[in-house]
């Protein structure tokens, strides 16, 4: 004897499907960066636009290994802040000059930059790389 065959609708079940994509975002939201990214802000000015005398500026070398030298004096890095500091506030118009080496970090400029931004009003400008 033969049993007659029903056949049945399949039914989809959702429940894994839900597991999976809690899972993915809790994955993703664990993975994420939630640093507060900060913006500099930079002006480019034409070589032959700036007017420099050069006996008076702050030319801020930044070093491959890390090293900063202020106008070829090696300093530590809150050193050179202190001093660049008290010249731009006795003189507003008293340029800062940094110059990264050729292969040196973007990250040691960019911190050197955060650094200075509490001299709103500073005439900061970027040289081109030092090819030692």
């Amino acid at each position: 004897m033969r049993l007659p065959v029903i056949k049945r609708k399949s039914l989809v079940n959702l429940t894994p499907l839900i597991d999976v994509v809690f899972i993915l975002l809790i994955f993703f939201m664990l993975a994420s960066n939630f640093i507060k990214w900060h913006s500099l802000e930079l002006s480019v000015t034409k070589p032959e636009e700036m007017q420099i005398d050069h006996e008076a500026i702050s030319l801020i070398r930044i070093e491959r290994n890390g090293s900063y030298y202020l106008n070829d004096a090696l300093l530590p890095l809150d050193d050179i802040i202190g001093t660049v500091r008290q010249q731009a506030l006795s003189n507003r118009e008293h340029p800062i000059i940094i110059q990264p080496e050729e292969g040196s970090y973007l990250q040691l400029m960019v911190d050197l930059l955060e650094r200075l931004q509490i001299l709103s009003d500073a005439n900061i400008s970027l040289a081109k790389p030092n090819q030692n």
